[in-house]
């Protein structure tokens, strides 16, 4: 039994594995999705790790690798995606041994969406644990928004929320084209950086790579990152093609990051909150019935109060905030994102911090990618 790092040459006899082991078909099959996800270098190298007995496939741990940064210092690290043992070697403590051999190398390891059974597992290994990120939802349409929830509600609440946010909803800002990677480092290093105890390092290539340059979906910019900060978002459409909710469309909004960085320490910024406004007047426009942005921390909820939304607990109340979990397939309860982290140095070992000093968005796993392959024509 070995554990060697995941080669482009391994492709087909891992996908053949998962088919066994963990789904017959899935998005992730697709080779550019998963080359891109898993960040295969051009010499088709990685950081993921494959458990192989007599030269067959037994495991496998699907890393994303990355830079992270803790109250100004940078460290290697790892976001875990996927971590799969064949059902004769399952229990026998093989994954936990491919998942310290990944730790070996990393400072900073952390899962985004992680098995709720296999928490106390993660606990025992020295992880610190959210049962959820921070969920905020919009209506920008009454109709489309009620038919988003599963349980009934007072139509006429949400009739004078959406009437209160539209007082609101003045100027539309329009998707900024040509953004660059360097401009988006610069406001991540002003804005994040040193105001949190851990987030990914967000350089020019983390964004071209993320974003700009992203295999499963179109992610629109808004903003300028030296004046008011920007948003990213995407437009998502809800697919149930024998549910009359197929087709509706969503704005997920994934970072909204202020130009001043006074806005994490609760500072009011009215031109974020004017630029926000202005990317939900555009969503609206395109068609989109609701926003929604998750954050583990809760330190823009005052910005995002002033603006309209509300939070969503993780049992999906109150209810007239129950906008559906999952839009691709739909579903309108999954289980809330949760994660685990776990930071070491060599100075003090283990570090335990605060889940509000902690800047993790979807994207900082793989609880941003497509579930659906491909998406019908038209709708990235």
């Amino acid at each position: 039994m070995e554990i060697v790092k995941y080669r482009d040459s391994d492709y087909e006899s891992l996908v053949a594995f998962m088919r066994i082991n963990w789904s017959p078909e899935h998005a992730i099959y697709n080779k550019e999705l998963f080359d891109w996800q898993y960040r295969i270098d051009e010499n088709g190298l990685s950081e993921s790790l494959l458990l192989i007995d007599n030269g067959c496939i037994e495991g496998f741990l699907g890393v994303i690798p990355g830079e992270y940064s803790s109250n100004g210092e940078q460290y290697k690290g790892i976001s875990f995606a996927m971590w799969i043992v064949s059902e004769k070697y399952r229990n026998s403590g093989l994954g936990i041994m491919l998942m310290k051999e990944a730790e070996k190398y990393n400072s900073v390891c952390l899962t985004l969406g992680c098995n709720f059974q296999v928490v106390p597992m993660y606990e025992r290994m020295g992880y610190s644990y959210s049962d959820h990120l921070n969920r905020y939802v919009i209506p920008l349409d009454v109709n489309g928004y009620v038919n988003l929830l599963k349980d009934p509600v007072n139509q006429a609440g949400i009739e004078q929320w959406l009437s209160d946010v539209e007082e609101r909803l003045i100027r539309s800002y329009s998707p900024v084209p040509n953004i660059t990677g360097e401009k988006l480092e610069q406001l991540y290093i002003t804005s994040i950086q040193r105001r949190f105890s851990l987030s990914q390092y967000r350089s020019a290539s983390f964004w071209e790579w993320r974003y700009i340059n992203s295999a499963g979906y179109k992610y629109l910019f808004f903003g300028d990152p030296a004046v008011e900060g920007i948003v990213v978002a995407r437009l998502d459409r809800a697919y149930a093609p024998e549910e009359s909710v197929h087709g509706t469309k969503v704005l997920r909004i994934i970072e909204i990051i202020p130009a001043n960085a006074d806005v994490w320490e609760g500072a009011f910024d009215h031109g974020l909150i004017e630029m926000v406004h202005g990317v939900l007047s555009w969503a609206r426009s395109q068609g989109c019935v609701a926003a929604d942005y998750q954050l583990s921390s809760n330190r823009l909820e005052h910005i995002l109060e002033s603006i309209g939304f509300k939070k969503q607990n993780i049992d999906y109340t109150p209810e007239e905030c129950g906008l559906a979990g999952l839009f691709q397939p739909f579903r309108y309860r999954v289980n809330p994102i949760n994660f685990v982290w776990k930071m070491k140095s060599n100075e003090d070992g283990f570090k335990n911090m605060e889940v509000n000093d902690i800047y993790l968005v979807k994207t900082d796993g793989d609880m941003d990618r497509p579930n659906i392959w491909p998406l019908p024509k038209g709708w990235n």
